[in-house]
């Protein structure tokens, strides 16, 4: 990638995190946050994009988003209501900008004329008033600014400066760095000129000679007389973006009068032709007089060497006009205050992520065998291994927060999504966002947002009510939709709930034994009924359309989960609503373990989900019904489950009383305990997916390569809960009491 494309492709990133922004201040204006603060917000965004696009020749783009940037200079000037009908076509708007930005890209076709040029025309109607908007002048053109030639004898001397008129005088010298920023002096003074008629002066005096010229340093400065009925601020807005990159300052024209006596002594003086001072905005050529400040700078060059010294070009002004900053620019205190970051590749840390696993691996491999040496736990070389392992952890740990990324990302795209689906369905939904900030690693964050995307639209189209039927129930016309997220057990967990009419089980089985999924006389819980609607091809929409209606929602939902090591469990109250709740790992990379056996087969216990573990008494043990075999542990009975027998390792149950019992707690609070033949140690161990590398197995989330180079599986605490019974029930499971 060329150093452009490189710069292109920061540009569309940057623009990721503005849409984000955008969205998320319009959401505020929709709940009546139409402070001046929210509203100057979204302005700089869309200014931002605009600015951005114009360096890059994005035409389409920036034509649309100079008709939404002005729209919302009127409604910051306060000149326009930021009313509901407003705000709909500003969040209308907001969804053309992303999608006029994606065919930039190129990830999607080009965006409809018609129907970006119907919002245009919206936009414009609010901006005017109805009225046709005001003529452009076409020196004013943002997309057609074209340099004219500068002749250095000016026909036309300036005006004298008399009886000082209403208006104001800006002098500013820019820095190097406001250069290095993209920002262009020729840019401020155009924008400048718009507020009215000016007289610009350059003073090039601070111009060094040619062996301490530095292309880093701001030598010139320029002076602005602006005849114009305008407030301080609407001047001092033409350098929002490059105040900290200059010295600025802004007075009455009045006093500036009485302090610079005569206007000539700022300006460009050239041997043999009369000072510079442009007479007004109209015939102001930008273009050439940067050409002419170039030129004073050549003229340093000595005789002798101005042969090796080639031509210095004349400054060209880009075909479409950008704002006069590519993208926003931080104060001096806000810039001490913020995190320093930098932009890198993806793959990079995939890299170093899996760099990391293999040395994780490599060091629980040189651990065993210092074990199986047998050499003393004081020894150095037992010593350097044990500092090797808590550097290895600090070094995983560090690579994993890397990785780790608020789950705010995929939610800030669910409000859009809300809003469309609501408007389709004629519902009013309001949606309520909890721990976005809430960290995951990427990859689970990436592979998140299908998930909730269905979820939500069923939430919304099956779970809600009508506003006329919850107004009947006795609900708010509006209904609730609740999007949060929390960490749990060292598990990221998602809840998407909300407070429509909850399953309706009858309705739900009937439908299940019309399509063959249960049989007419199947006994099903309250709970396996509500997961028939994770079955494939099962949908209780009447029709189909767009939003749902063919079967296959819920299905990609449950095995996409399960695809991340996760699970999904649905909470439904009739006349209430529902809650579905979704676990994931929260990374895919590493993870803390108890190593124990079980028919001689090494296993991995998750340890968060480990409460305790302990010896079997045979005066705590019972049985249930004579058959399901459990365990007093603090004053209550837990379900004993042989992890060995359950799993198919062994085909006749250990005695409880040999073994060793751990107690584990799965994501909804229940408790068991699990029993095994030993426990080994605690480890950590890195993932590796086993239904990518073999396929699935009951009971089993994952697996890891141990330090002897043997392969163990990673139990699925959750799983072999909610399993015990049905594979637990059987006959020949009497154990002695």
């Amino acid at each position: 990638m060329d150093a452009f494309e490189s710069i292109k492709a920061t540009f569309f990133q940057e623009c990721d995190e503005l849409l984000a922004d955008l969205e998320a201040k319009l959401m505020l204006l929709e709940q009546g946050q139409t402070d001046l603060e929210t509203i100057n917000a979204v302005f700089r965004a869309v200014h931002s994009v605009k600015g951005g696009a114009g360096a890059f020749g994005l035409e389409a783009l920036v034509r649309f988003a100079h008709v939404f940037e002005t729209l919302m200079d009127e409604l910051r000037a306060g000149r326009k209501p930021c009313d509901a009908v407003t705000i709909k076509t500003l969040l209308r708007a907001s969804d053309v900008l992303a999608d006029h930005i994606q065919a930039a890209q190129g990830l999607i076709p080009p965006v409809d004329e018609a129907r970006s040029a119907a919002l245009v025309g919206e936009l414009e109607v609010l901006t005017h008033g109805g009225e046709a908007p005001p003529p452009v002048m076409e020196e004013d053109d943002d997309f057609g600014f074209t340099p004219m030639a500068f002749d250095m004898a000016l026909d036309e001397p300036a005006a004298p400066m008399g009886a000082a008129p209403a208006g104001w005088r800006i002098v500013f010298r820019p820095m190097g760095r406001m250069y290095a920023n993209a920002n262009e002096a020729g840019l401020l003074l155009r924008e400048l000129g718009r507020l009215g008629p000016t007289q610009v002066n350059l003073d090039d005096s601070a111009v060094p000679t040619l062996d301490a010229l530095s292309v880093e340093d701001g030598c010139l400065t320029w002076t602005v007389d602006l005849s114009a009925d305008v407030d301080e601020a609407e001047v001092r807005e033409v350098f929002d973006f490059v105040e900290s990159d200059c010295d600025l300052t802004i007075t009455p024209l009045g006093e500036a009068s009485d302090a610079v006596p005569d206007a000539s002594a700022a300006a460009v003086v050239f041997e043999d032709e009369p000072a510079a001072i442009l007479p007004a905005a109209d015939d102001l050529d930008i273009a050439a007089l940067l050409a002419r400040a170039t030129g004073a700078v050549a003229d340093l060059v000595p005789e002798a060497a101005s042969e090796a010294v080639p031509e210095i070009p004349a400054f060209v002004a880009p075909a479409p006009e950008p704002a006069p900053a590519a993208m926003p620019m931080a104060t001096p205190a806000a810039s001490a205050a913020a995190p320093v970051t930098i932009r890198v590749d993806l793959d990079r840390v995939d890299r170093l992520i899996n760099v990391v696993g293999e040395l994780v691996i490599q060091q629980a491999m040189l651990s065993q065998r210092v074990l199986e040496s047998g050499l003393a736990r004081s020894s150095g070389i037992a010593l350097g291994m044990e500092d090797l392992e808590l550097l290895t952890r600090e070094i995983q740990d560090s690579v994993m927060a890397i990785r780790a990324q608020p789950v705010k990302s995929v939610f800030q795209r669910m409000p859009r999504l809300v809003r469309e689906v609501a408007d389709m369905v004629s519902k009013q939904v309001r949606l309520v966002t909890a721990g976005e900030d809430t960290e995951v690693d990427k990859t689970v964050v990436e592979r998140l947002a299908e998930p909730i995307t269905h979820m939500l639209r069923n939430a919304i189209d099956h779970g809600l009510e009508t506003p006329e039927e919850r107004v009947a129930a006795g609900k708010p016309a509006e209904g609730t939709v609740r999007l949060a997220a929390l960490h749990r057990s060292g598990r990221i967990v998602i809840e998407i709930a909300d407070d429509g009419r909850g399953i309706n089980r009858e309705r739900v089985r009937k439908i299940a034994v019309d399509k063959g999924l249960i049989a007419p006389d199947a006994a099903l819980s309250d709970e396996q009924v509500d997961n028939l609607i994770f079955a494939p091809g099962f949908s209780t929409a009447a029709v189909v359309s767009d939003i749902s209606g063919r079967g296959v929602g819920m299905d990609v939902v449950k095995r996409s989960i399960q695809a991340l090591g996760g699970r999904i469990s649905i909470s439904s109250v009739p006349g209430k609503g529902s809650t579905f709740t979704l676990s994931l790992p929260l990374t895919l990379a590493v993870m803390d373990g108890m190593v124990v056996t079980a028919a001689e087969q090494t296993l991995i216990a998750p340890l968060p989900a480990i409460v305790e573990s302990l010896t079997p008494q045979a005066v705590d043990l019972h049985h249930v019904g004579g058959v399901d075999p459990v365990i007093r542990f603090r004053d209550r009975f837990l379900p004993l489950i042989d992890v060995a027998f359950i799993m198919g390792f062994s085909s006749t149950p250990i005695d409880p009383t040999g073994g060793v019992a751990v107690v584990v707690e799965t994501e909804g609070g229940q408790q068991a305990a699990l029993l095994f033949e030993a426990i080994q140690g605690q480890r950590q161990v890195v993932i590796k997916s086993l239904e990518t590398n073999y396929q699935p197995v009951e009971g089993v989330a994952a697996a890891t390569i141990l330090g002897d180079g043997r392969v163990a599986l990673i139990l699925d605490i959750d799983v072999l809960v909610a399993d015990m019974r049905r594979k637990a029930a059987r006959p020949d499971l009497k154990l002695a009491s």
